[in-house]
């Protein structure tokens, strides 16, 4: 990804405001979702703090069925980890686990496992 003035640094962030989704004006999510399905990757344009920059944003593909599979395990819900906690948590593509909850009194929850 690339990033531009406005401290952009290739990330958007809260109170980013989007303008554009590879040079076409969005003026709502519908819009800026239409525009970014054709591409494995598009250039938002976007204003942090009055200051306008572009980066490129990579398109991952979603079948919109969300978690498929949970595994119990010691009071721990164990399952693939989601992709937005991979995004919002620099979590690599491939492998690992994600411990969504943990039930109370279990062998997890007493030895203080956290989901």
């Amino acid at each position: 990804g690339g990033g531009g003035g406005g401290g952009g640094g290739g990330a958007l962030r809260g109170g980013d405001l989007l303008l554009t989704v590879d040079g076409s004006p969005v003026r709502s999510l519908n819009e800026a979702e239409a525009a970014s399905q054709a591409s494995a990757s598009v250039q938002l344009g976007v204003v942090r703090d009055g200051a306008p920059f572009a980066v490129t944003a990579p398109m991952l593909p979603s079948d919109g069925l969300g978690t498929t599979r949970v595994l119990g395990w010691a009071g721990l819900l164990l399952q693939e980890t989601p992709d937005a906690v991979r995004a919002q948590r620099s979590v690599p593509a491939q492998g690992g686990v994600y411990a969504s909850y943990r039930f109370y009194g279990s062998p997890a929850g007493r030895d203080h496992l956290s989901p």
